[in-house]
C-alpha cells in the first residue's frame, strides 16, 4: 500500500480540525504523498476505530490543550496505534494561555509507540471557555505560519530519521485535579434542536431531552459554542473563577511555537 498522509484530530469546536487538515494537506503536497482520509477521534465512534499505520506514513496529529495535558480520553486510542517508524507531527492547540506539558507528553506517548517525531508545534485557537481569549484564532496569521511550519516538517521528514524533536515540558507533567462533576445548564430559550447533543464527544446530552446532561462531561464547551439560542452555558464558580483568570491575564497576543528536530 502506497504511503499517505492522514489528518488525525479530537476536535470538540472545529480548531484542531481545521490546524490538522492544513497541516496533513501541506505535509502530502510537499512530500508527494497522498492526502488520505482523516482520522476523526472527537467522537466515541472514531476513537474506537481500527486504524492502520504504513511504515512510510505520516500523521498530522491535533488535539487542544486540557489542563496542560494532553485529553486523558485520548490515551486508549493512542495506546492501540503501532507506528512501525511513521511520522507523525503534534500539533497543541491551546486558547492562548499556555500549552504546559501537553506538546511534550504527545511527543512521547508517540515516541513510546514506534513513531518518528522529528518537527513539533503549538498552535493558539480561540479559548473554548470564553471568546475574548485567543478571538477569533487560528486567524490567516496563523494558518500561513502553519503552511511555513508543514513546509519545513516535510523538508526534515524528507532528509531521513534523526533524533526525536526537543520540545517544551516537565516530567512529571502537570497533576490533574480530581474530576469535577460540573455540567452546563440550560436556559428557558432551549427550543430542543438537539443541536448540542450532536456534537458531544462523550455522548452525555440526552437525544430526546437536549436539556439533560449526565454525568461525564469534560468542558469542551462544544454545545455552548454551537447552541443558536444561546441556551447552554457553564456557570459554575469553578469554570467562572478560571474565564476570570483568562480574561484579565491572558488577553495578549501569544504566536505559534514550533520545534524541528536536528
Amino acid at each position: 500500500m502506497a504511503a499517505s498522509v492522514h489528518a488525525v484530530y479530537f476536535s470538540p469546536t472545529g480548531s484542531s480540525r481545521t490546524i490538522a487538515q492544513q497541516a496533513a494537506s501541506v505535509l502530502a503536497q510537499n512530500l508527494s504523498l497522498t492526502h488520505a482520509e482523516d482520522w476523526d477521534w472527537t467522537f466515541p465512534e472514531g476513537r474506537v476505530a481500527a486504524y492502520n499505520v504504513g511504515a512510510g506514513d505520516v500523521l498530522a496529529f491535533a488535539f487542544p490543550v486540557y489542563s496542560g495535558r494532553v485529553p486523558q480520553l485520548l490515551l486508549e486510542p493512542l495506546e492501540r496505534l503501532a507506528g512501525q517508524g511513521a511520522h507523525v507531527v503534534p500539533l497543541a492547540v491551546y486558547g492562548n494561555r499556555h500549552y504546559d506539558d501537553a506538546l511534550l507528553e504527545a511527543v512521547e506517548l508517540f515516541y513510546t509507540r514506534q513513531f518518528s517525531i522529528l518537527a513539533a508545534g503549538a498552535f493558539v485557537a480561540e479559548h473554548s471557555y470564553t471568546s475574548k481569549v485567543g478571538a477569533g484564532r487560528p486567524d490567516t496569521q496563523d494558518m500561513a505560519a502553519l503552511a511555513d511550519f508543514a513546509r519545513k516538517a516535510a523538508i526534515r521528514i524528507a532528509q531521513g530519521p534523526g533524533a526525536r524533536v526537543s520540545v517544551p515540558g516537565n516530567r512529571p507533567y502537570k497533576a490533574l485535579s480530581p474530576a469535577a462533576d460540573i455540567r452546563p445548564k440550560t436556559l428557558a430559550g432551549c427550543t430542543g434542536c438537539g443541536l448540542c447533543a450532536s456534537v458531544c464527544p462523550v455522548r452525555v446530552i440526552n437525544e430526546d431531552a437536549p436539556s439533560q446532561t449526565a454525568p461525564g462531561c469534560i468542558r469542551c464547551c462544544a454545545c455552548v459554542k454551537i447552541c443558536p439560542e444561546q441556551a447552554r452555558i457553564f456557570d459554575d464558580p469553578l469554570v467562572n473563577k478560571v474565564v476570570g483568570m483568562l480574561e484579565t491575564n491572558c488577553l495578549a497576543r501569544r504566536e505559534p511555537e514550533t520545534f524541528f528536530a536536528d
